[in-house]
């Protein structure tokens, strides 16, 4: 019997990353996943044996994939303030490309499913904590204003995940257009790369020392 191919398991993992794009993790079907693949449905059976261990590693690929391109931005050499601009660009790019997933996600969350509730326990706070690291150090260098943590985290990863979230529910709900504005057109202008960066630039200007923002309305 011939062994099946060592990149068979990476190819139905990337499959279903694409599916989980516009399907989400609920919706995510076996058959297509392997059809998408180009693999018998058999061998998913051989590298898997369950979809929960096969949601699993999907689930940590996708995040520790993100988590490559965050940490590089976080730690590029530079202003902390640009580190953290960096940082949150790029949560906000990754919220906007895996929406459908977020949202299914926190469908899964809320039917308190043991794998997904597993997987956002862990990495969650990974990308959390680095970011509290780089505010703390922003309000310490005195680039950020400084007030509680309570309620600038909140306002700094709501910058772009709510926008994401809000367009993934309107595409959920095949809401067409919104007072005659193609839903595609609003889809661009939350999920552009120009359109993430805008957002995380107004979110840091606001929290920049009152002095500092005086100074830069009489510069205009």
């Amino acid at each position: 019997m011939p062994r099946p191919s060592q990149n068979t398991d990476q190819q139905l993992v990337e499959a279903a990353r694409d599916l989980m794009r516009s399907a989400g993790i609920s919706q995510l079907n076996l058959r297509q996943v392997a059809k998408k693949a180009g693999v018998n449905l058999g061998m998913f059976h051989y590298h898997f044996k369950t979809k929960e261990a096969f949601t699993r590693r999907v689930l940590q690929e996708t995040y520790d994939k993100f988590f490559q391109e965050f940490t590089l931005e976080s730690s590029k050499d530079g202003e902390t303030l640009g580190q953290l601009r960096g940082a949150l660009v790029a949560l906000g790019k990754f919220a906007v490309r895996n929406r459908r997933m977020f949202l299914a996600i926190l469908h899964d969350v809320l039917n308190k499913d043991k794998v997904v509730l597993d997987f956002v326990k862990t990495n969650i706070p990974r990308h959390g904590e680095v970011i509290v690291g780089l505010v703390r150090k922003c309000q310490k260098e005195g680039s950020l204003r400084k007030m509680p943590l309570s309620s600038v985290m909140p306002f700094l990863m709501g910058t772009n995940a709510l926008p994401a979230m809000m367009l993934s529910m309107m595409e959920h709900l095949e809401i067409k257009r919104v007072r005659f504005i193609p839903l595609k057109l609003i889809a661009f202008e939350i999920a552009s790369e120009k359109a993430i960066e805008n957002r995380v630039d107004l979110a840091l200007s606001a929290l920049r020392p009152l002095t500092i923002q005086s100074k830069s309305r009489r510069g205009r």
